[in-house]
C-alpha cells in the first residue's frame, strides 16, 4: 500500500500517510474468544458512526469461529507453515475472494466485519481479518510494518514466510520491501520496522488509521486523541506522530508540529516528508536556516523531490 497522499495545504504540498501494521497472535484455545476479537469488537462498536453494518457483531464473530472451524479440517496435524499458509491463502484470498482496495479513506476498509462483508479491504483491514482467522487456528502469524504499508507473516521460530494481501498472499521477501521502500538499516536495527508486531503495535496502527480518517473530516481533536491512543500502544510509531504533526501543521500550531515531526524523525531518519514538513514549519516561525536544513536533507536523500526543491528555493536564509 502506498501510504502517501499528496495533500495541498497553506499552498505547499503535504502528504498524508496511512499507518500500517499489526499483531502477534495470542495463543488461545482454538474455537475460543481471543485478544484481537475483544479488541475489535471494542473498536467497532466506538467507531460505529463511521461505517454502518447490516450485521451483528456477535453475528461477524460467528461467522469467523465456522470458517475457522472449516478451515481447520485442511490444516496438516502439527507445524507446516507452507501448508497452513497455502490453507489460510485459499480461504481468505479464494473462497472469500477478499481483493485490495486503493480507498484508504474509507473507515469500511479497515474494520474486519465490513471487510469480510464486502469482500474487500486495505492493507491494515485484510491484515486484520486474517489475524482473527489465524488466531482462532492457534497459527504462528503476525503483522510486519514498513513506513507505508503493512504485509503478513507466518513464523514459527524455524520457518518464516511472508505473506502479501495485495498479491493473493505471495510471499515477498524482506529484501523486497526493504529496497524498494528504501528502509533505512537504524531503523529496522531498532525495531521501528520489518518485526513482527505484538497485538497492542497492530491496534496502534487501528487507531492511526482511524486519526487519518478524523483529520481527513478535518475533525482535528477527534484524530489528536487517536494519534495519542496509538503511541500510547506503540511508541515506536512515527507515521502517527508524522500524521499528528501534518494537522497541527495545518491549524497553525506550528511549534508543537516541529516537535512531532522531530520525534518522528528520531524513529525514521530518511521520511523526506517529515523533513519538509517540518522545515514548512521553521519557515513559519521563522527560522529560515533550520527550515533550508531540512529541505536540504530531503533533497539528499532523495534528488528528485520536487516539493523540497521548491520549497528550498523559496526561502531566503541570511548568511
Amino acid at each position: 500500500m502506498n501510504g502517501e497522499l499528496a495533500r495541498l495545504s497553506h499552498g505547499l504540498l503535504l502528504p498524508l500517510v496511512f499507518g500500517v501494521a499489526a499483531t502477534e497472535v495470542t495463543a488461545l484455545p482454538p474455537g475460543g474468544d481471543t485478544h484481537l476479537q475483544r479488541a475489535f469488537a471494542i473498536i467497532e462498536n466506538d467507531y460505529a458512526g463511521l461505517c454502518s453494518s447490516t450485521a451483528t457483531q456477535e453475528a461477524f464473530e460467528a461467522t469467523i469461529a465456522e470458517l475457522a472451524d472449516e478451515t481447520r479440517a485442511g490444516l496438516p496435524p502439527g507445524p507446516a507453515g507452507p501448508a497452513s499458509v497455502e490453507t489460510l491463502n485459499r480461504l481468505v484470498f479464494g473462497r472469500q475472494d477478499i481483493r485490495s482496495s486503493g480507498d484508504l479513506r474509507d473507515p469500511c476498509n479497515l474494520f474486519p466485519s465490513r471487510v469480510l462483508d464486502r469482500k474487500q479491504g486495505y492493507c491494515v483491514g485484510i491484515a486484520a481479518l486474517y489475524l482473527l482467522l489465524a488466531e482462532r487456528l492457534d497459527l504462528p502469524i503476525y503483522a510486519v510494518a514498513t513506513p507505508s504499508h503493512v504485509f503478513l507473516r507466518y513464523d514459527d521460530g524455524r520457518t518464516r514466510i511472508n505473506i502479501e494481501a495485495q498479491q493473493g498472499g505471495a510471499n515477498i521477501p524482506d529484501e523486497q520491501y526493504i529496497r524498494e521502500q528504501k528502509i533505512p538499516e537504524e531503523s529496522i536495527r531498532r525495531g521501528v520496522f520489518m518485526r513482527n508486531l505484538t497485538t497492542e503495535e497492530f491496534l496502534a496502527q487501528v487507531h492511526n488509521n482511524l486519526g487519518v480518517v478524523y483529520s481527513e473530516m478535518k475533525e482535528y481533536d477527534a484524530a489528536a486523541k487517536d494519534y495519542e491512543a496509538a503511541l500510547e500502544l506503540d511508541p515506536r510509531l512515527p507515521v502517527a506522530l508524522y500524521n499528528w504533526g501534518n494537522d497541527l501543521l495545518r491549524e497553525g500550531q506550528h511549534g508543537k508540529a516541529i516537535r512531532r515531526f522531530s520525534k518522528s524523525l528520531r524513529l525514521y531518519p530518511t521520511d523526506v516528508w517529515a523533513l519538509n514538513n517540518r522545515g514548512l514549519g521553521y519557515v513559519k516561525i521563522g527560522k529560515p536556516k533550520k527550515a533550508r536544513r531540512d529541505f536540504e536533507e530531503a533533497l539528499r536523500i532523495d534528488p528528485a523531490f520536487e516539493q523540497a526543491r521548491r520549497n528550498l528555493e523559496g526561502i531566503r536564509a541570511p548568511p
